[in-house]
């Protein structure tokens, strides 16, 4: 293990941790398929799928999906050679795959608005569990600095760090509600100590039932949301068509 790779190292093994044991409380006969959107060299996708598959002896078939002709070749070369019958890499965005038949959705730090499309797939499919590790939060902080709606918080939205991470939780905040719209539990929580990586949010969306009046309050939610922080529209919104 390369000394430069360490925090990588605790990272990956975290998620499995978290992972797996979410996936393996869905019932058998609905999980057939995990797909990890923006799985790059897929460090996290061959360690889900060694554990799943050797350890778990779960019958799971895993996708990573990666725009980088490169890396889809070189992961399906070792998944290959370890034999990961199950495992496989397709070329392609994330706004574009097919995702009808997943399972469950995964994304580790794809960038800015590419969680969403992520997100948005995972709810396409009926996925009974999403988790994403969110990345940069540009399309929510952008729309907050050039509208600068005045509120409570305008002694420190000021300062540029505080804008930073105020957009961060926003944007996190809007795509935990969107998804309980969308009829799932959701919790956001650090995964690893910041010391490893400063992106150690992760959102978890578990399917569950929710009335058309619980449904209404979020909706309500999302809308007094964005009036408050002069947002025009979530990204994953609009995926959703809300």
């Amino acid at each position: 293990m390369l000394k430069a790779a360490q925090d990588k190292y605790r990272q990956i093994n975290k998620m499995v941790e978290i992972f797996a044991p979410l996936i393996q409380a869905i019932p058998a006969d609905r999980l057939h398929k995990i797909v990890d959107m923006g799985s790059g060299k897929g460090y996290l996708t061959f360690a889900l799928y060694d554990y799943l598959t050797s350890v778990a002896k779960a019958d799971i078939e895993i996708v990573g999906v990666e725009f980088r002709d490169e890396l889809v070749a070189l992961c399906n070369r070792i998944a290959a050679e370890a034999k990961f019958a199950r495992l496989r890499f397709e070329r392609g965005a994330i706004e574009q795959f097919d995702s009808s038949d997943a399972s469950v959705v995964i994304a580790l730090h794809a960038c800015d608005t590419a969680t969403d499309d992520a997100i948005h797939k995972g709810i396409a499919a009926g996925a009974e569990l999403i988790a994403v590790a969110p990345c940069c939060h540009k399309q929510i902080r952008r729309q907050i600095e050039a509208n600068k709606a005045s509120n409570d918080l305008d002694f420190l939205l000021t300062h540029g760090v505080f804008m930073e991470r105020q957009a961060e939780m926003v944007t996190d905040g809007l795509r935990a509600l969107i998804l309980e719209a969308a009829g799932y539990k959701t919790r956001i929580f650090e995964f690893i100590s910041d010391a490893h990586t400063p992106k150690n949010v992760l959102i978890v969306a578990q399917r569950a039932k929710k009335s058309p009046a619980e449904r209404e309050v979020v909706l309500r939610k999302i809308a007094d949301t964005k009036a408050y922080f002069g947002i025009g529209y979530h990204h994953l919104e609009r995926l959703q068509g809300l």
